[in-house]
Parts: C-alpha cells; sequence; structure tokens
C-alpha cells in the first residue's frame, strides 16, 4: 500500500481495542499506536519502520490471527 491507501484505509477502518497480530505479537491500544505511526509516516518520508507496523495491522484487522498463542511454562 502506498501512504495515501494507508491513511485512507485507517481514516475509516473501526479499529478494535486489542488486535492479534500474529502468534507472538499482539497489538494493544490500537488506536493510538496507528495515530501515532500515521504521524511518525507523514513527519520523515524515510521512516520505513512505521509503514510496516501499519501494513501488519492493516493485514491483521483483514485476517486477524485465530491460531495457537505460544505456550507458556
Amino acid at each position: 500500500m502506498t501512504d495515501e491507501e494507508l491513511i485512507a484505509y485507517f481514516e475509516h477502518a473501526k479499529l478494535p481495542e486489542t488486535l492479534r497480530l500474529d502468534r507472538a505479537t499482539t497489538q494493544t491500544n490500537v488506536q493510538q499506536a496507528v495515530k501515532s505511526n500515521l504521524d511518525l509516516m507523514m513527519a520523515d518520508a524515510k521512516d520505513h519502520r512505521c509503514r510496516h507496523r501499519l501494513q501488519r495491522i492493516a493485514d491483521a484487522m483483514e485476517k486477524p490471527y485465530d491460531g495457537p498463542e505460544i505456550p507458556r511454562f
């Protein structure tokens, strides 16, 4: 997704409080994480980390992870 597509996607998306990204990662405070990553993306065009984080959140919203968790010992 381009920057404009990410911005448009999150402008109209209904964000949950927490979101399971993968087997080991759960994003808490999704709304705050999206807002801060969008701000960082618009402030620095060379920072690709925030785009990657936003893309992971968008992918998890489209196809939520529903597999097993990492076992706790």
